[in-house]
Formats: structure tokens, sequence, C-alpha cells
């Protein structure tokens, strides 16, 4: 059961946040929604890199984010949910201006714990989903538990929403969806 207070506080947190980052910027789709990206283990979490595959987008090439760290590994001292609650106070000590705009984007859900890591979301996402096919750190912004694993809300801007249906249609556990077609109830309970 999802707490709708916090979730759509902190849904409009995140919409104004990636709403600065997409004026702000013309990074390509790997990066511009990783503007978050804190140290572990004195490493940044997220690098990025120009990489080839066999994808459907302009001559193969795009940029992905790669973890430095293995975020499902238990002994490099990597938290999942640590690393969500400081995206969240880094949300909240920016300022943000909130002009009561209507964003445009969707809720997405990622189960990412579950991920094969084979690519494939990655590449044919033009590399907003990672390896892990974990969304943008910025785009996250309400997590539950379910059968002890960790699921993230995230907000997807309208301009990345093709990309992330790319990614969707070839995660082969099925393990990333849209929040009004994963639980259309639920969705209507906290946002109808």
């Amino acid at each position: 059961m999802i707490d709708k207070a916090a979730f759509l506080s902190n849904l409009r947190l995140t919409q104004m946040y990636c709403e600065q980052q997409l004026q702000c910027t013309e990074k390509n789709p790997a990066a511009i929604l990783r503007s978050i990206n804190p140290v572990c283990n004195g490493k940044p979490v997220i690098e990025f890199e120009l990489q080839t595959g066999n994808w459907h987008v302009d001559n193969g090439y795009c940029f992905i984010a790669n973890w430095a760290i293995d975020p499902q590994g238990d002994v490099n001292g990597f938290s999942y949910s640590e690393l969500f609650q400081k995206q969240l106070r880094i949300k909240e000590a920016t300022k943000l201006i909130d002009a009561g705009a209507e964003y445009k984007g969707e809720i997405l859900v990622a189960e990412f714990e579950e991920s094969t890591a084979d690519g494939a979301p990655q590449g044919e996402s033009e590399g907003l989903l990672d390896i892990w096919d974990c969304p943008p750190i910025d785009t996250w912004f309400y997590q539950v538990e379910r059968n002890m694993r960790k699921i993230f809300f995230a907000w997807i801007p309208q301009p990345f929403v093709k990309l992330a249906d790319n990614g969707i249609e070839v995660a082969p556990l099925g393990n990333i969806h849209w929040f009004k077609k994963w639980v259309p109830l639920e969705y209507q309970r906290v946002l109808g």
C-alpha cells in the first residue's frame, strides 16, 4: 500500500527537479537525469561511456551509465535505500521553483534487483536505463518493498517516455513497468 501523501509530495519534488535538469543542459539521455551521482568507497556511483551495440539507435552508438561499484553486491557498502534517501535530501536542499506547472510524463516502476543485466533495455533506451534496468537516480521518488525486493517508482519526463518504452519492451524478466498498467487500481487510488 502506497502512502499517498508521501508519494505525491516526492513526485512533485522530483518533477520540479527533473524539469530543472532538462532546462539547464544538453546532455545525452544517459546523463541528463543523472546529475545526482554520489561517491561510494571513493568513487562516483555512476560513470559514463560511449558504447556501441546492436541497438535501434542511430549508428548503434549511445552513451551508457555504468555503476562504478556492483550495486547488487552486499560487500561493498552500497545500499539502494541509502542512495534513495540521499537523492531525496539533495532534491529537498536544491532551490526549486514550483510555478504550479502540470508536468507531462509517466511513472515507471522498476524492480531492478530482478535484472538479468543483459544490457538490452540499456541500449534500446539509449542509456536512459542502465545495465541493471535502473532508471536515472534523479527520477527516483518513491520506494516500497515486496517479497524482500525493493521496487522504485521513477518520474519519466515526456521527452524520455518512448525511450523507456523501448527498454520495457526488451526487458527479458518483465521487471520494468508503467505504473498505470502494472497496478491500475493502485494507480487510480493514488493519482485518480
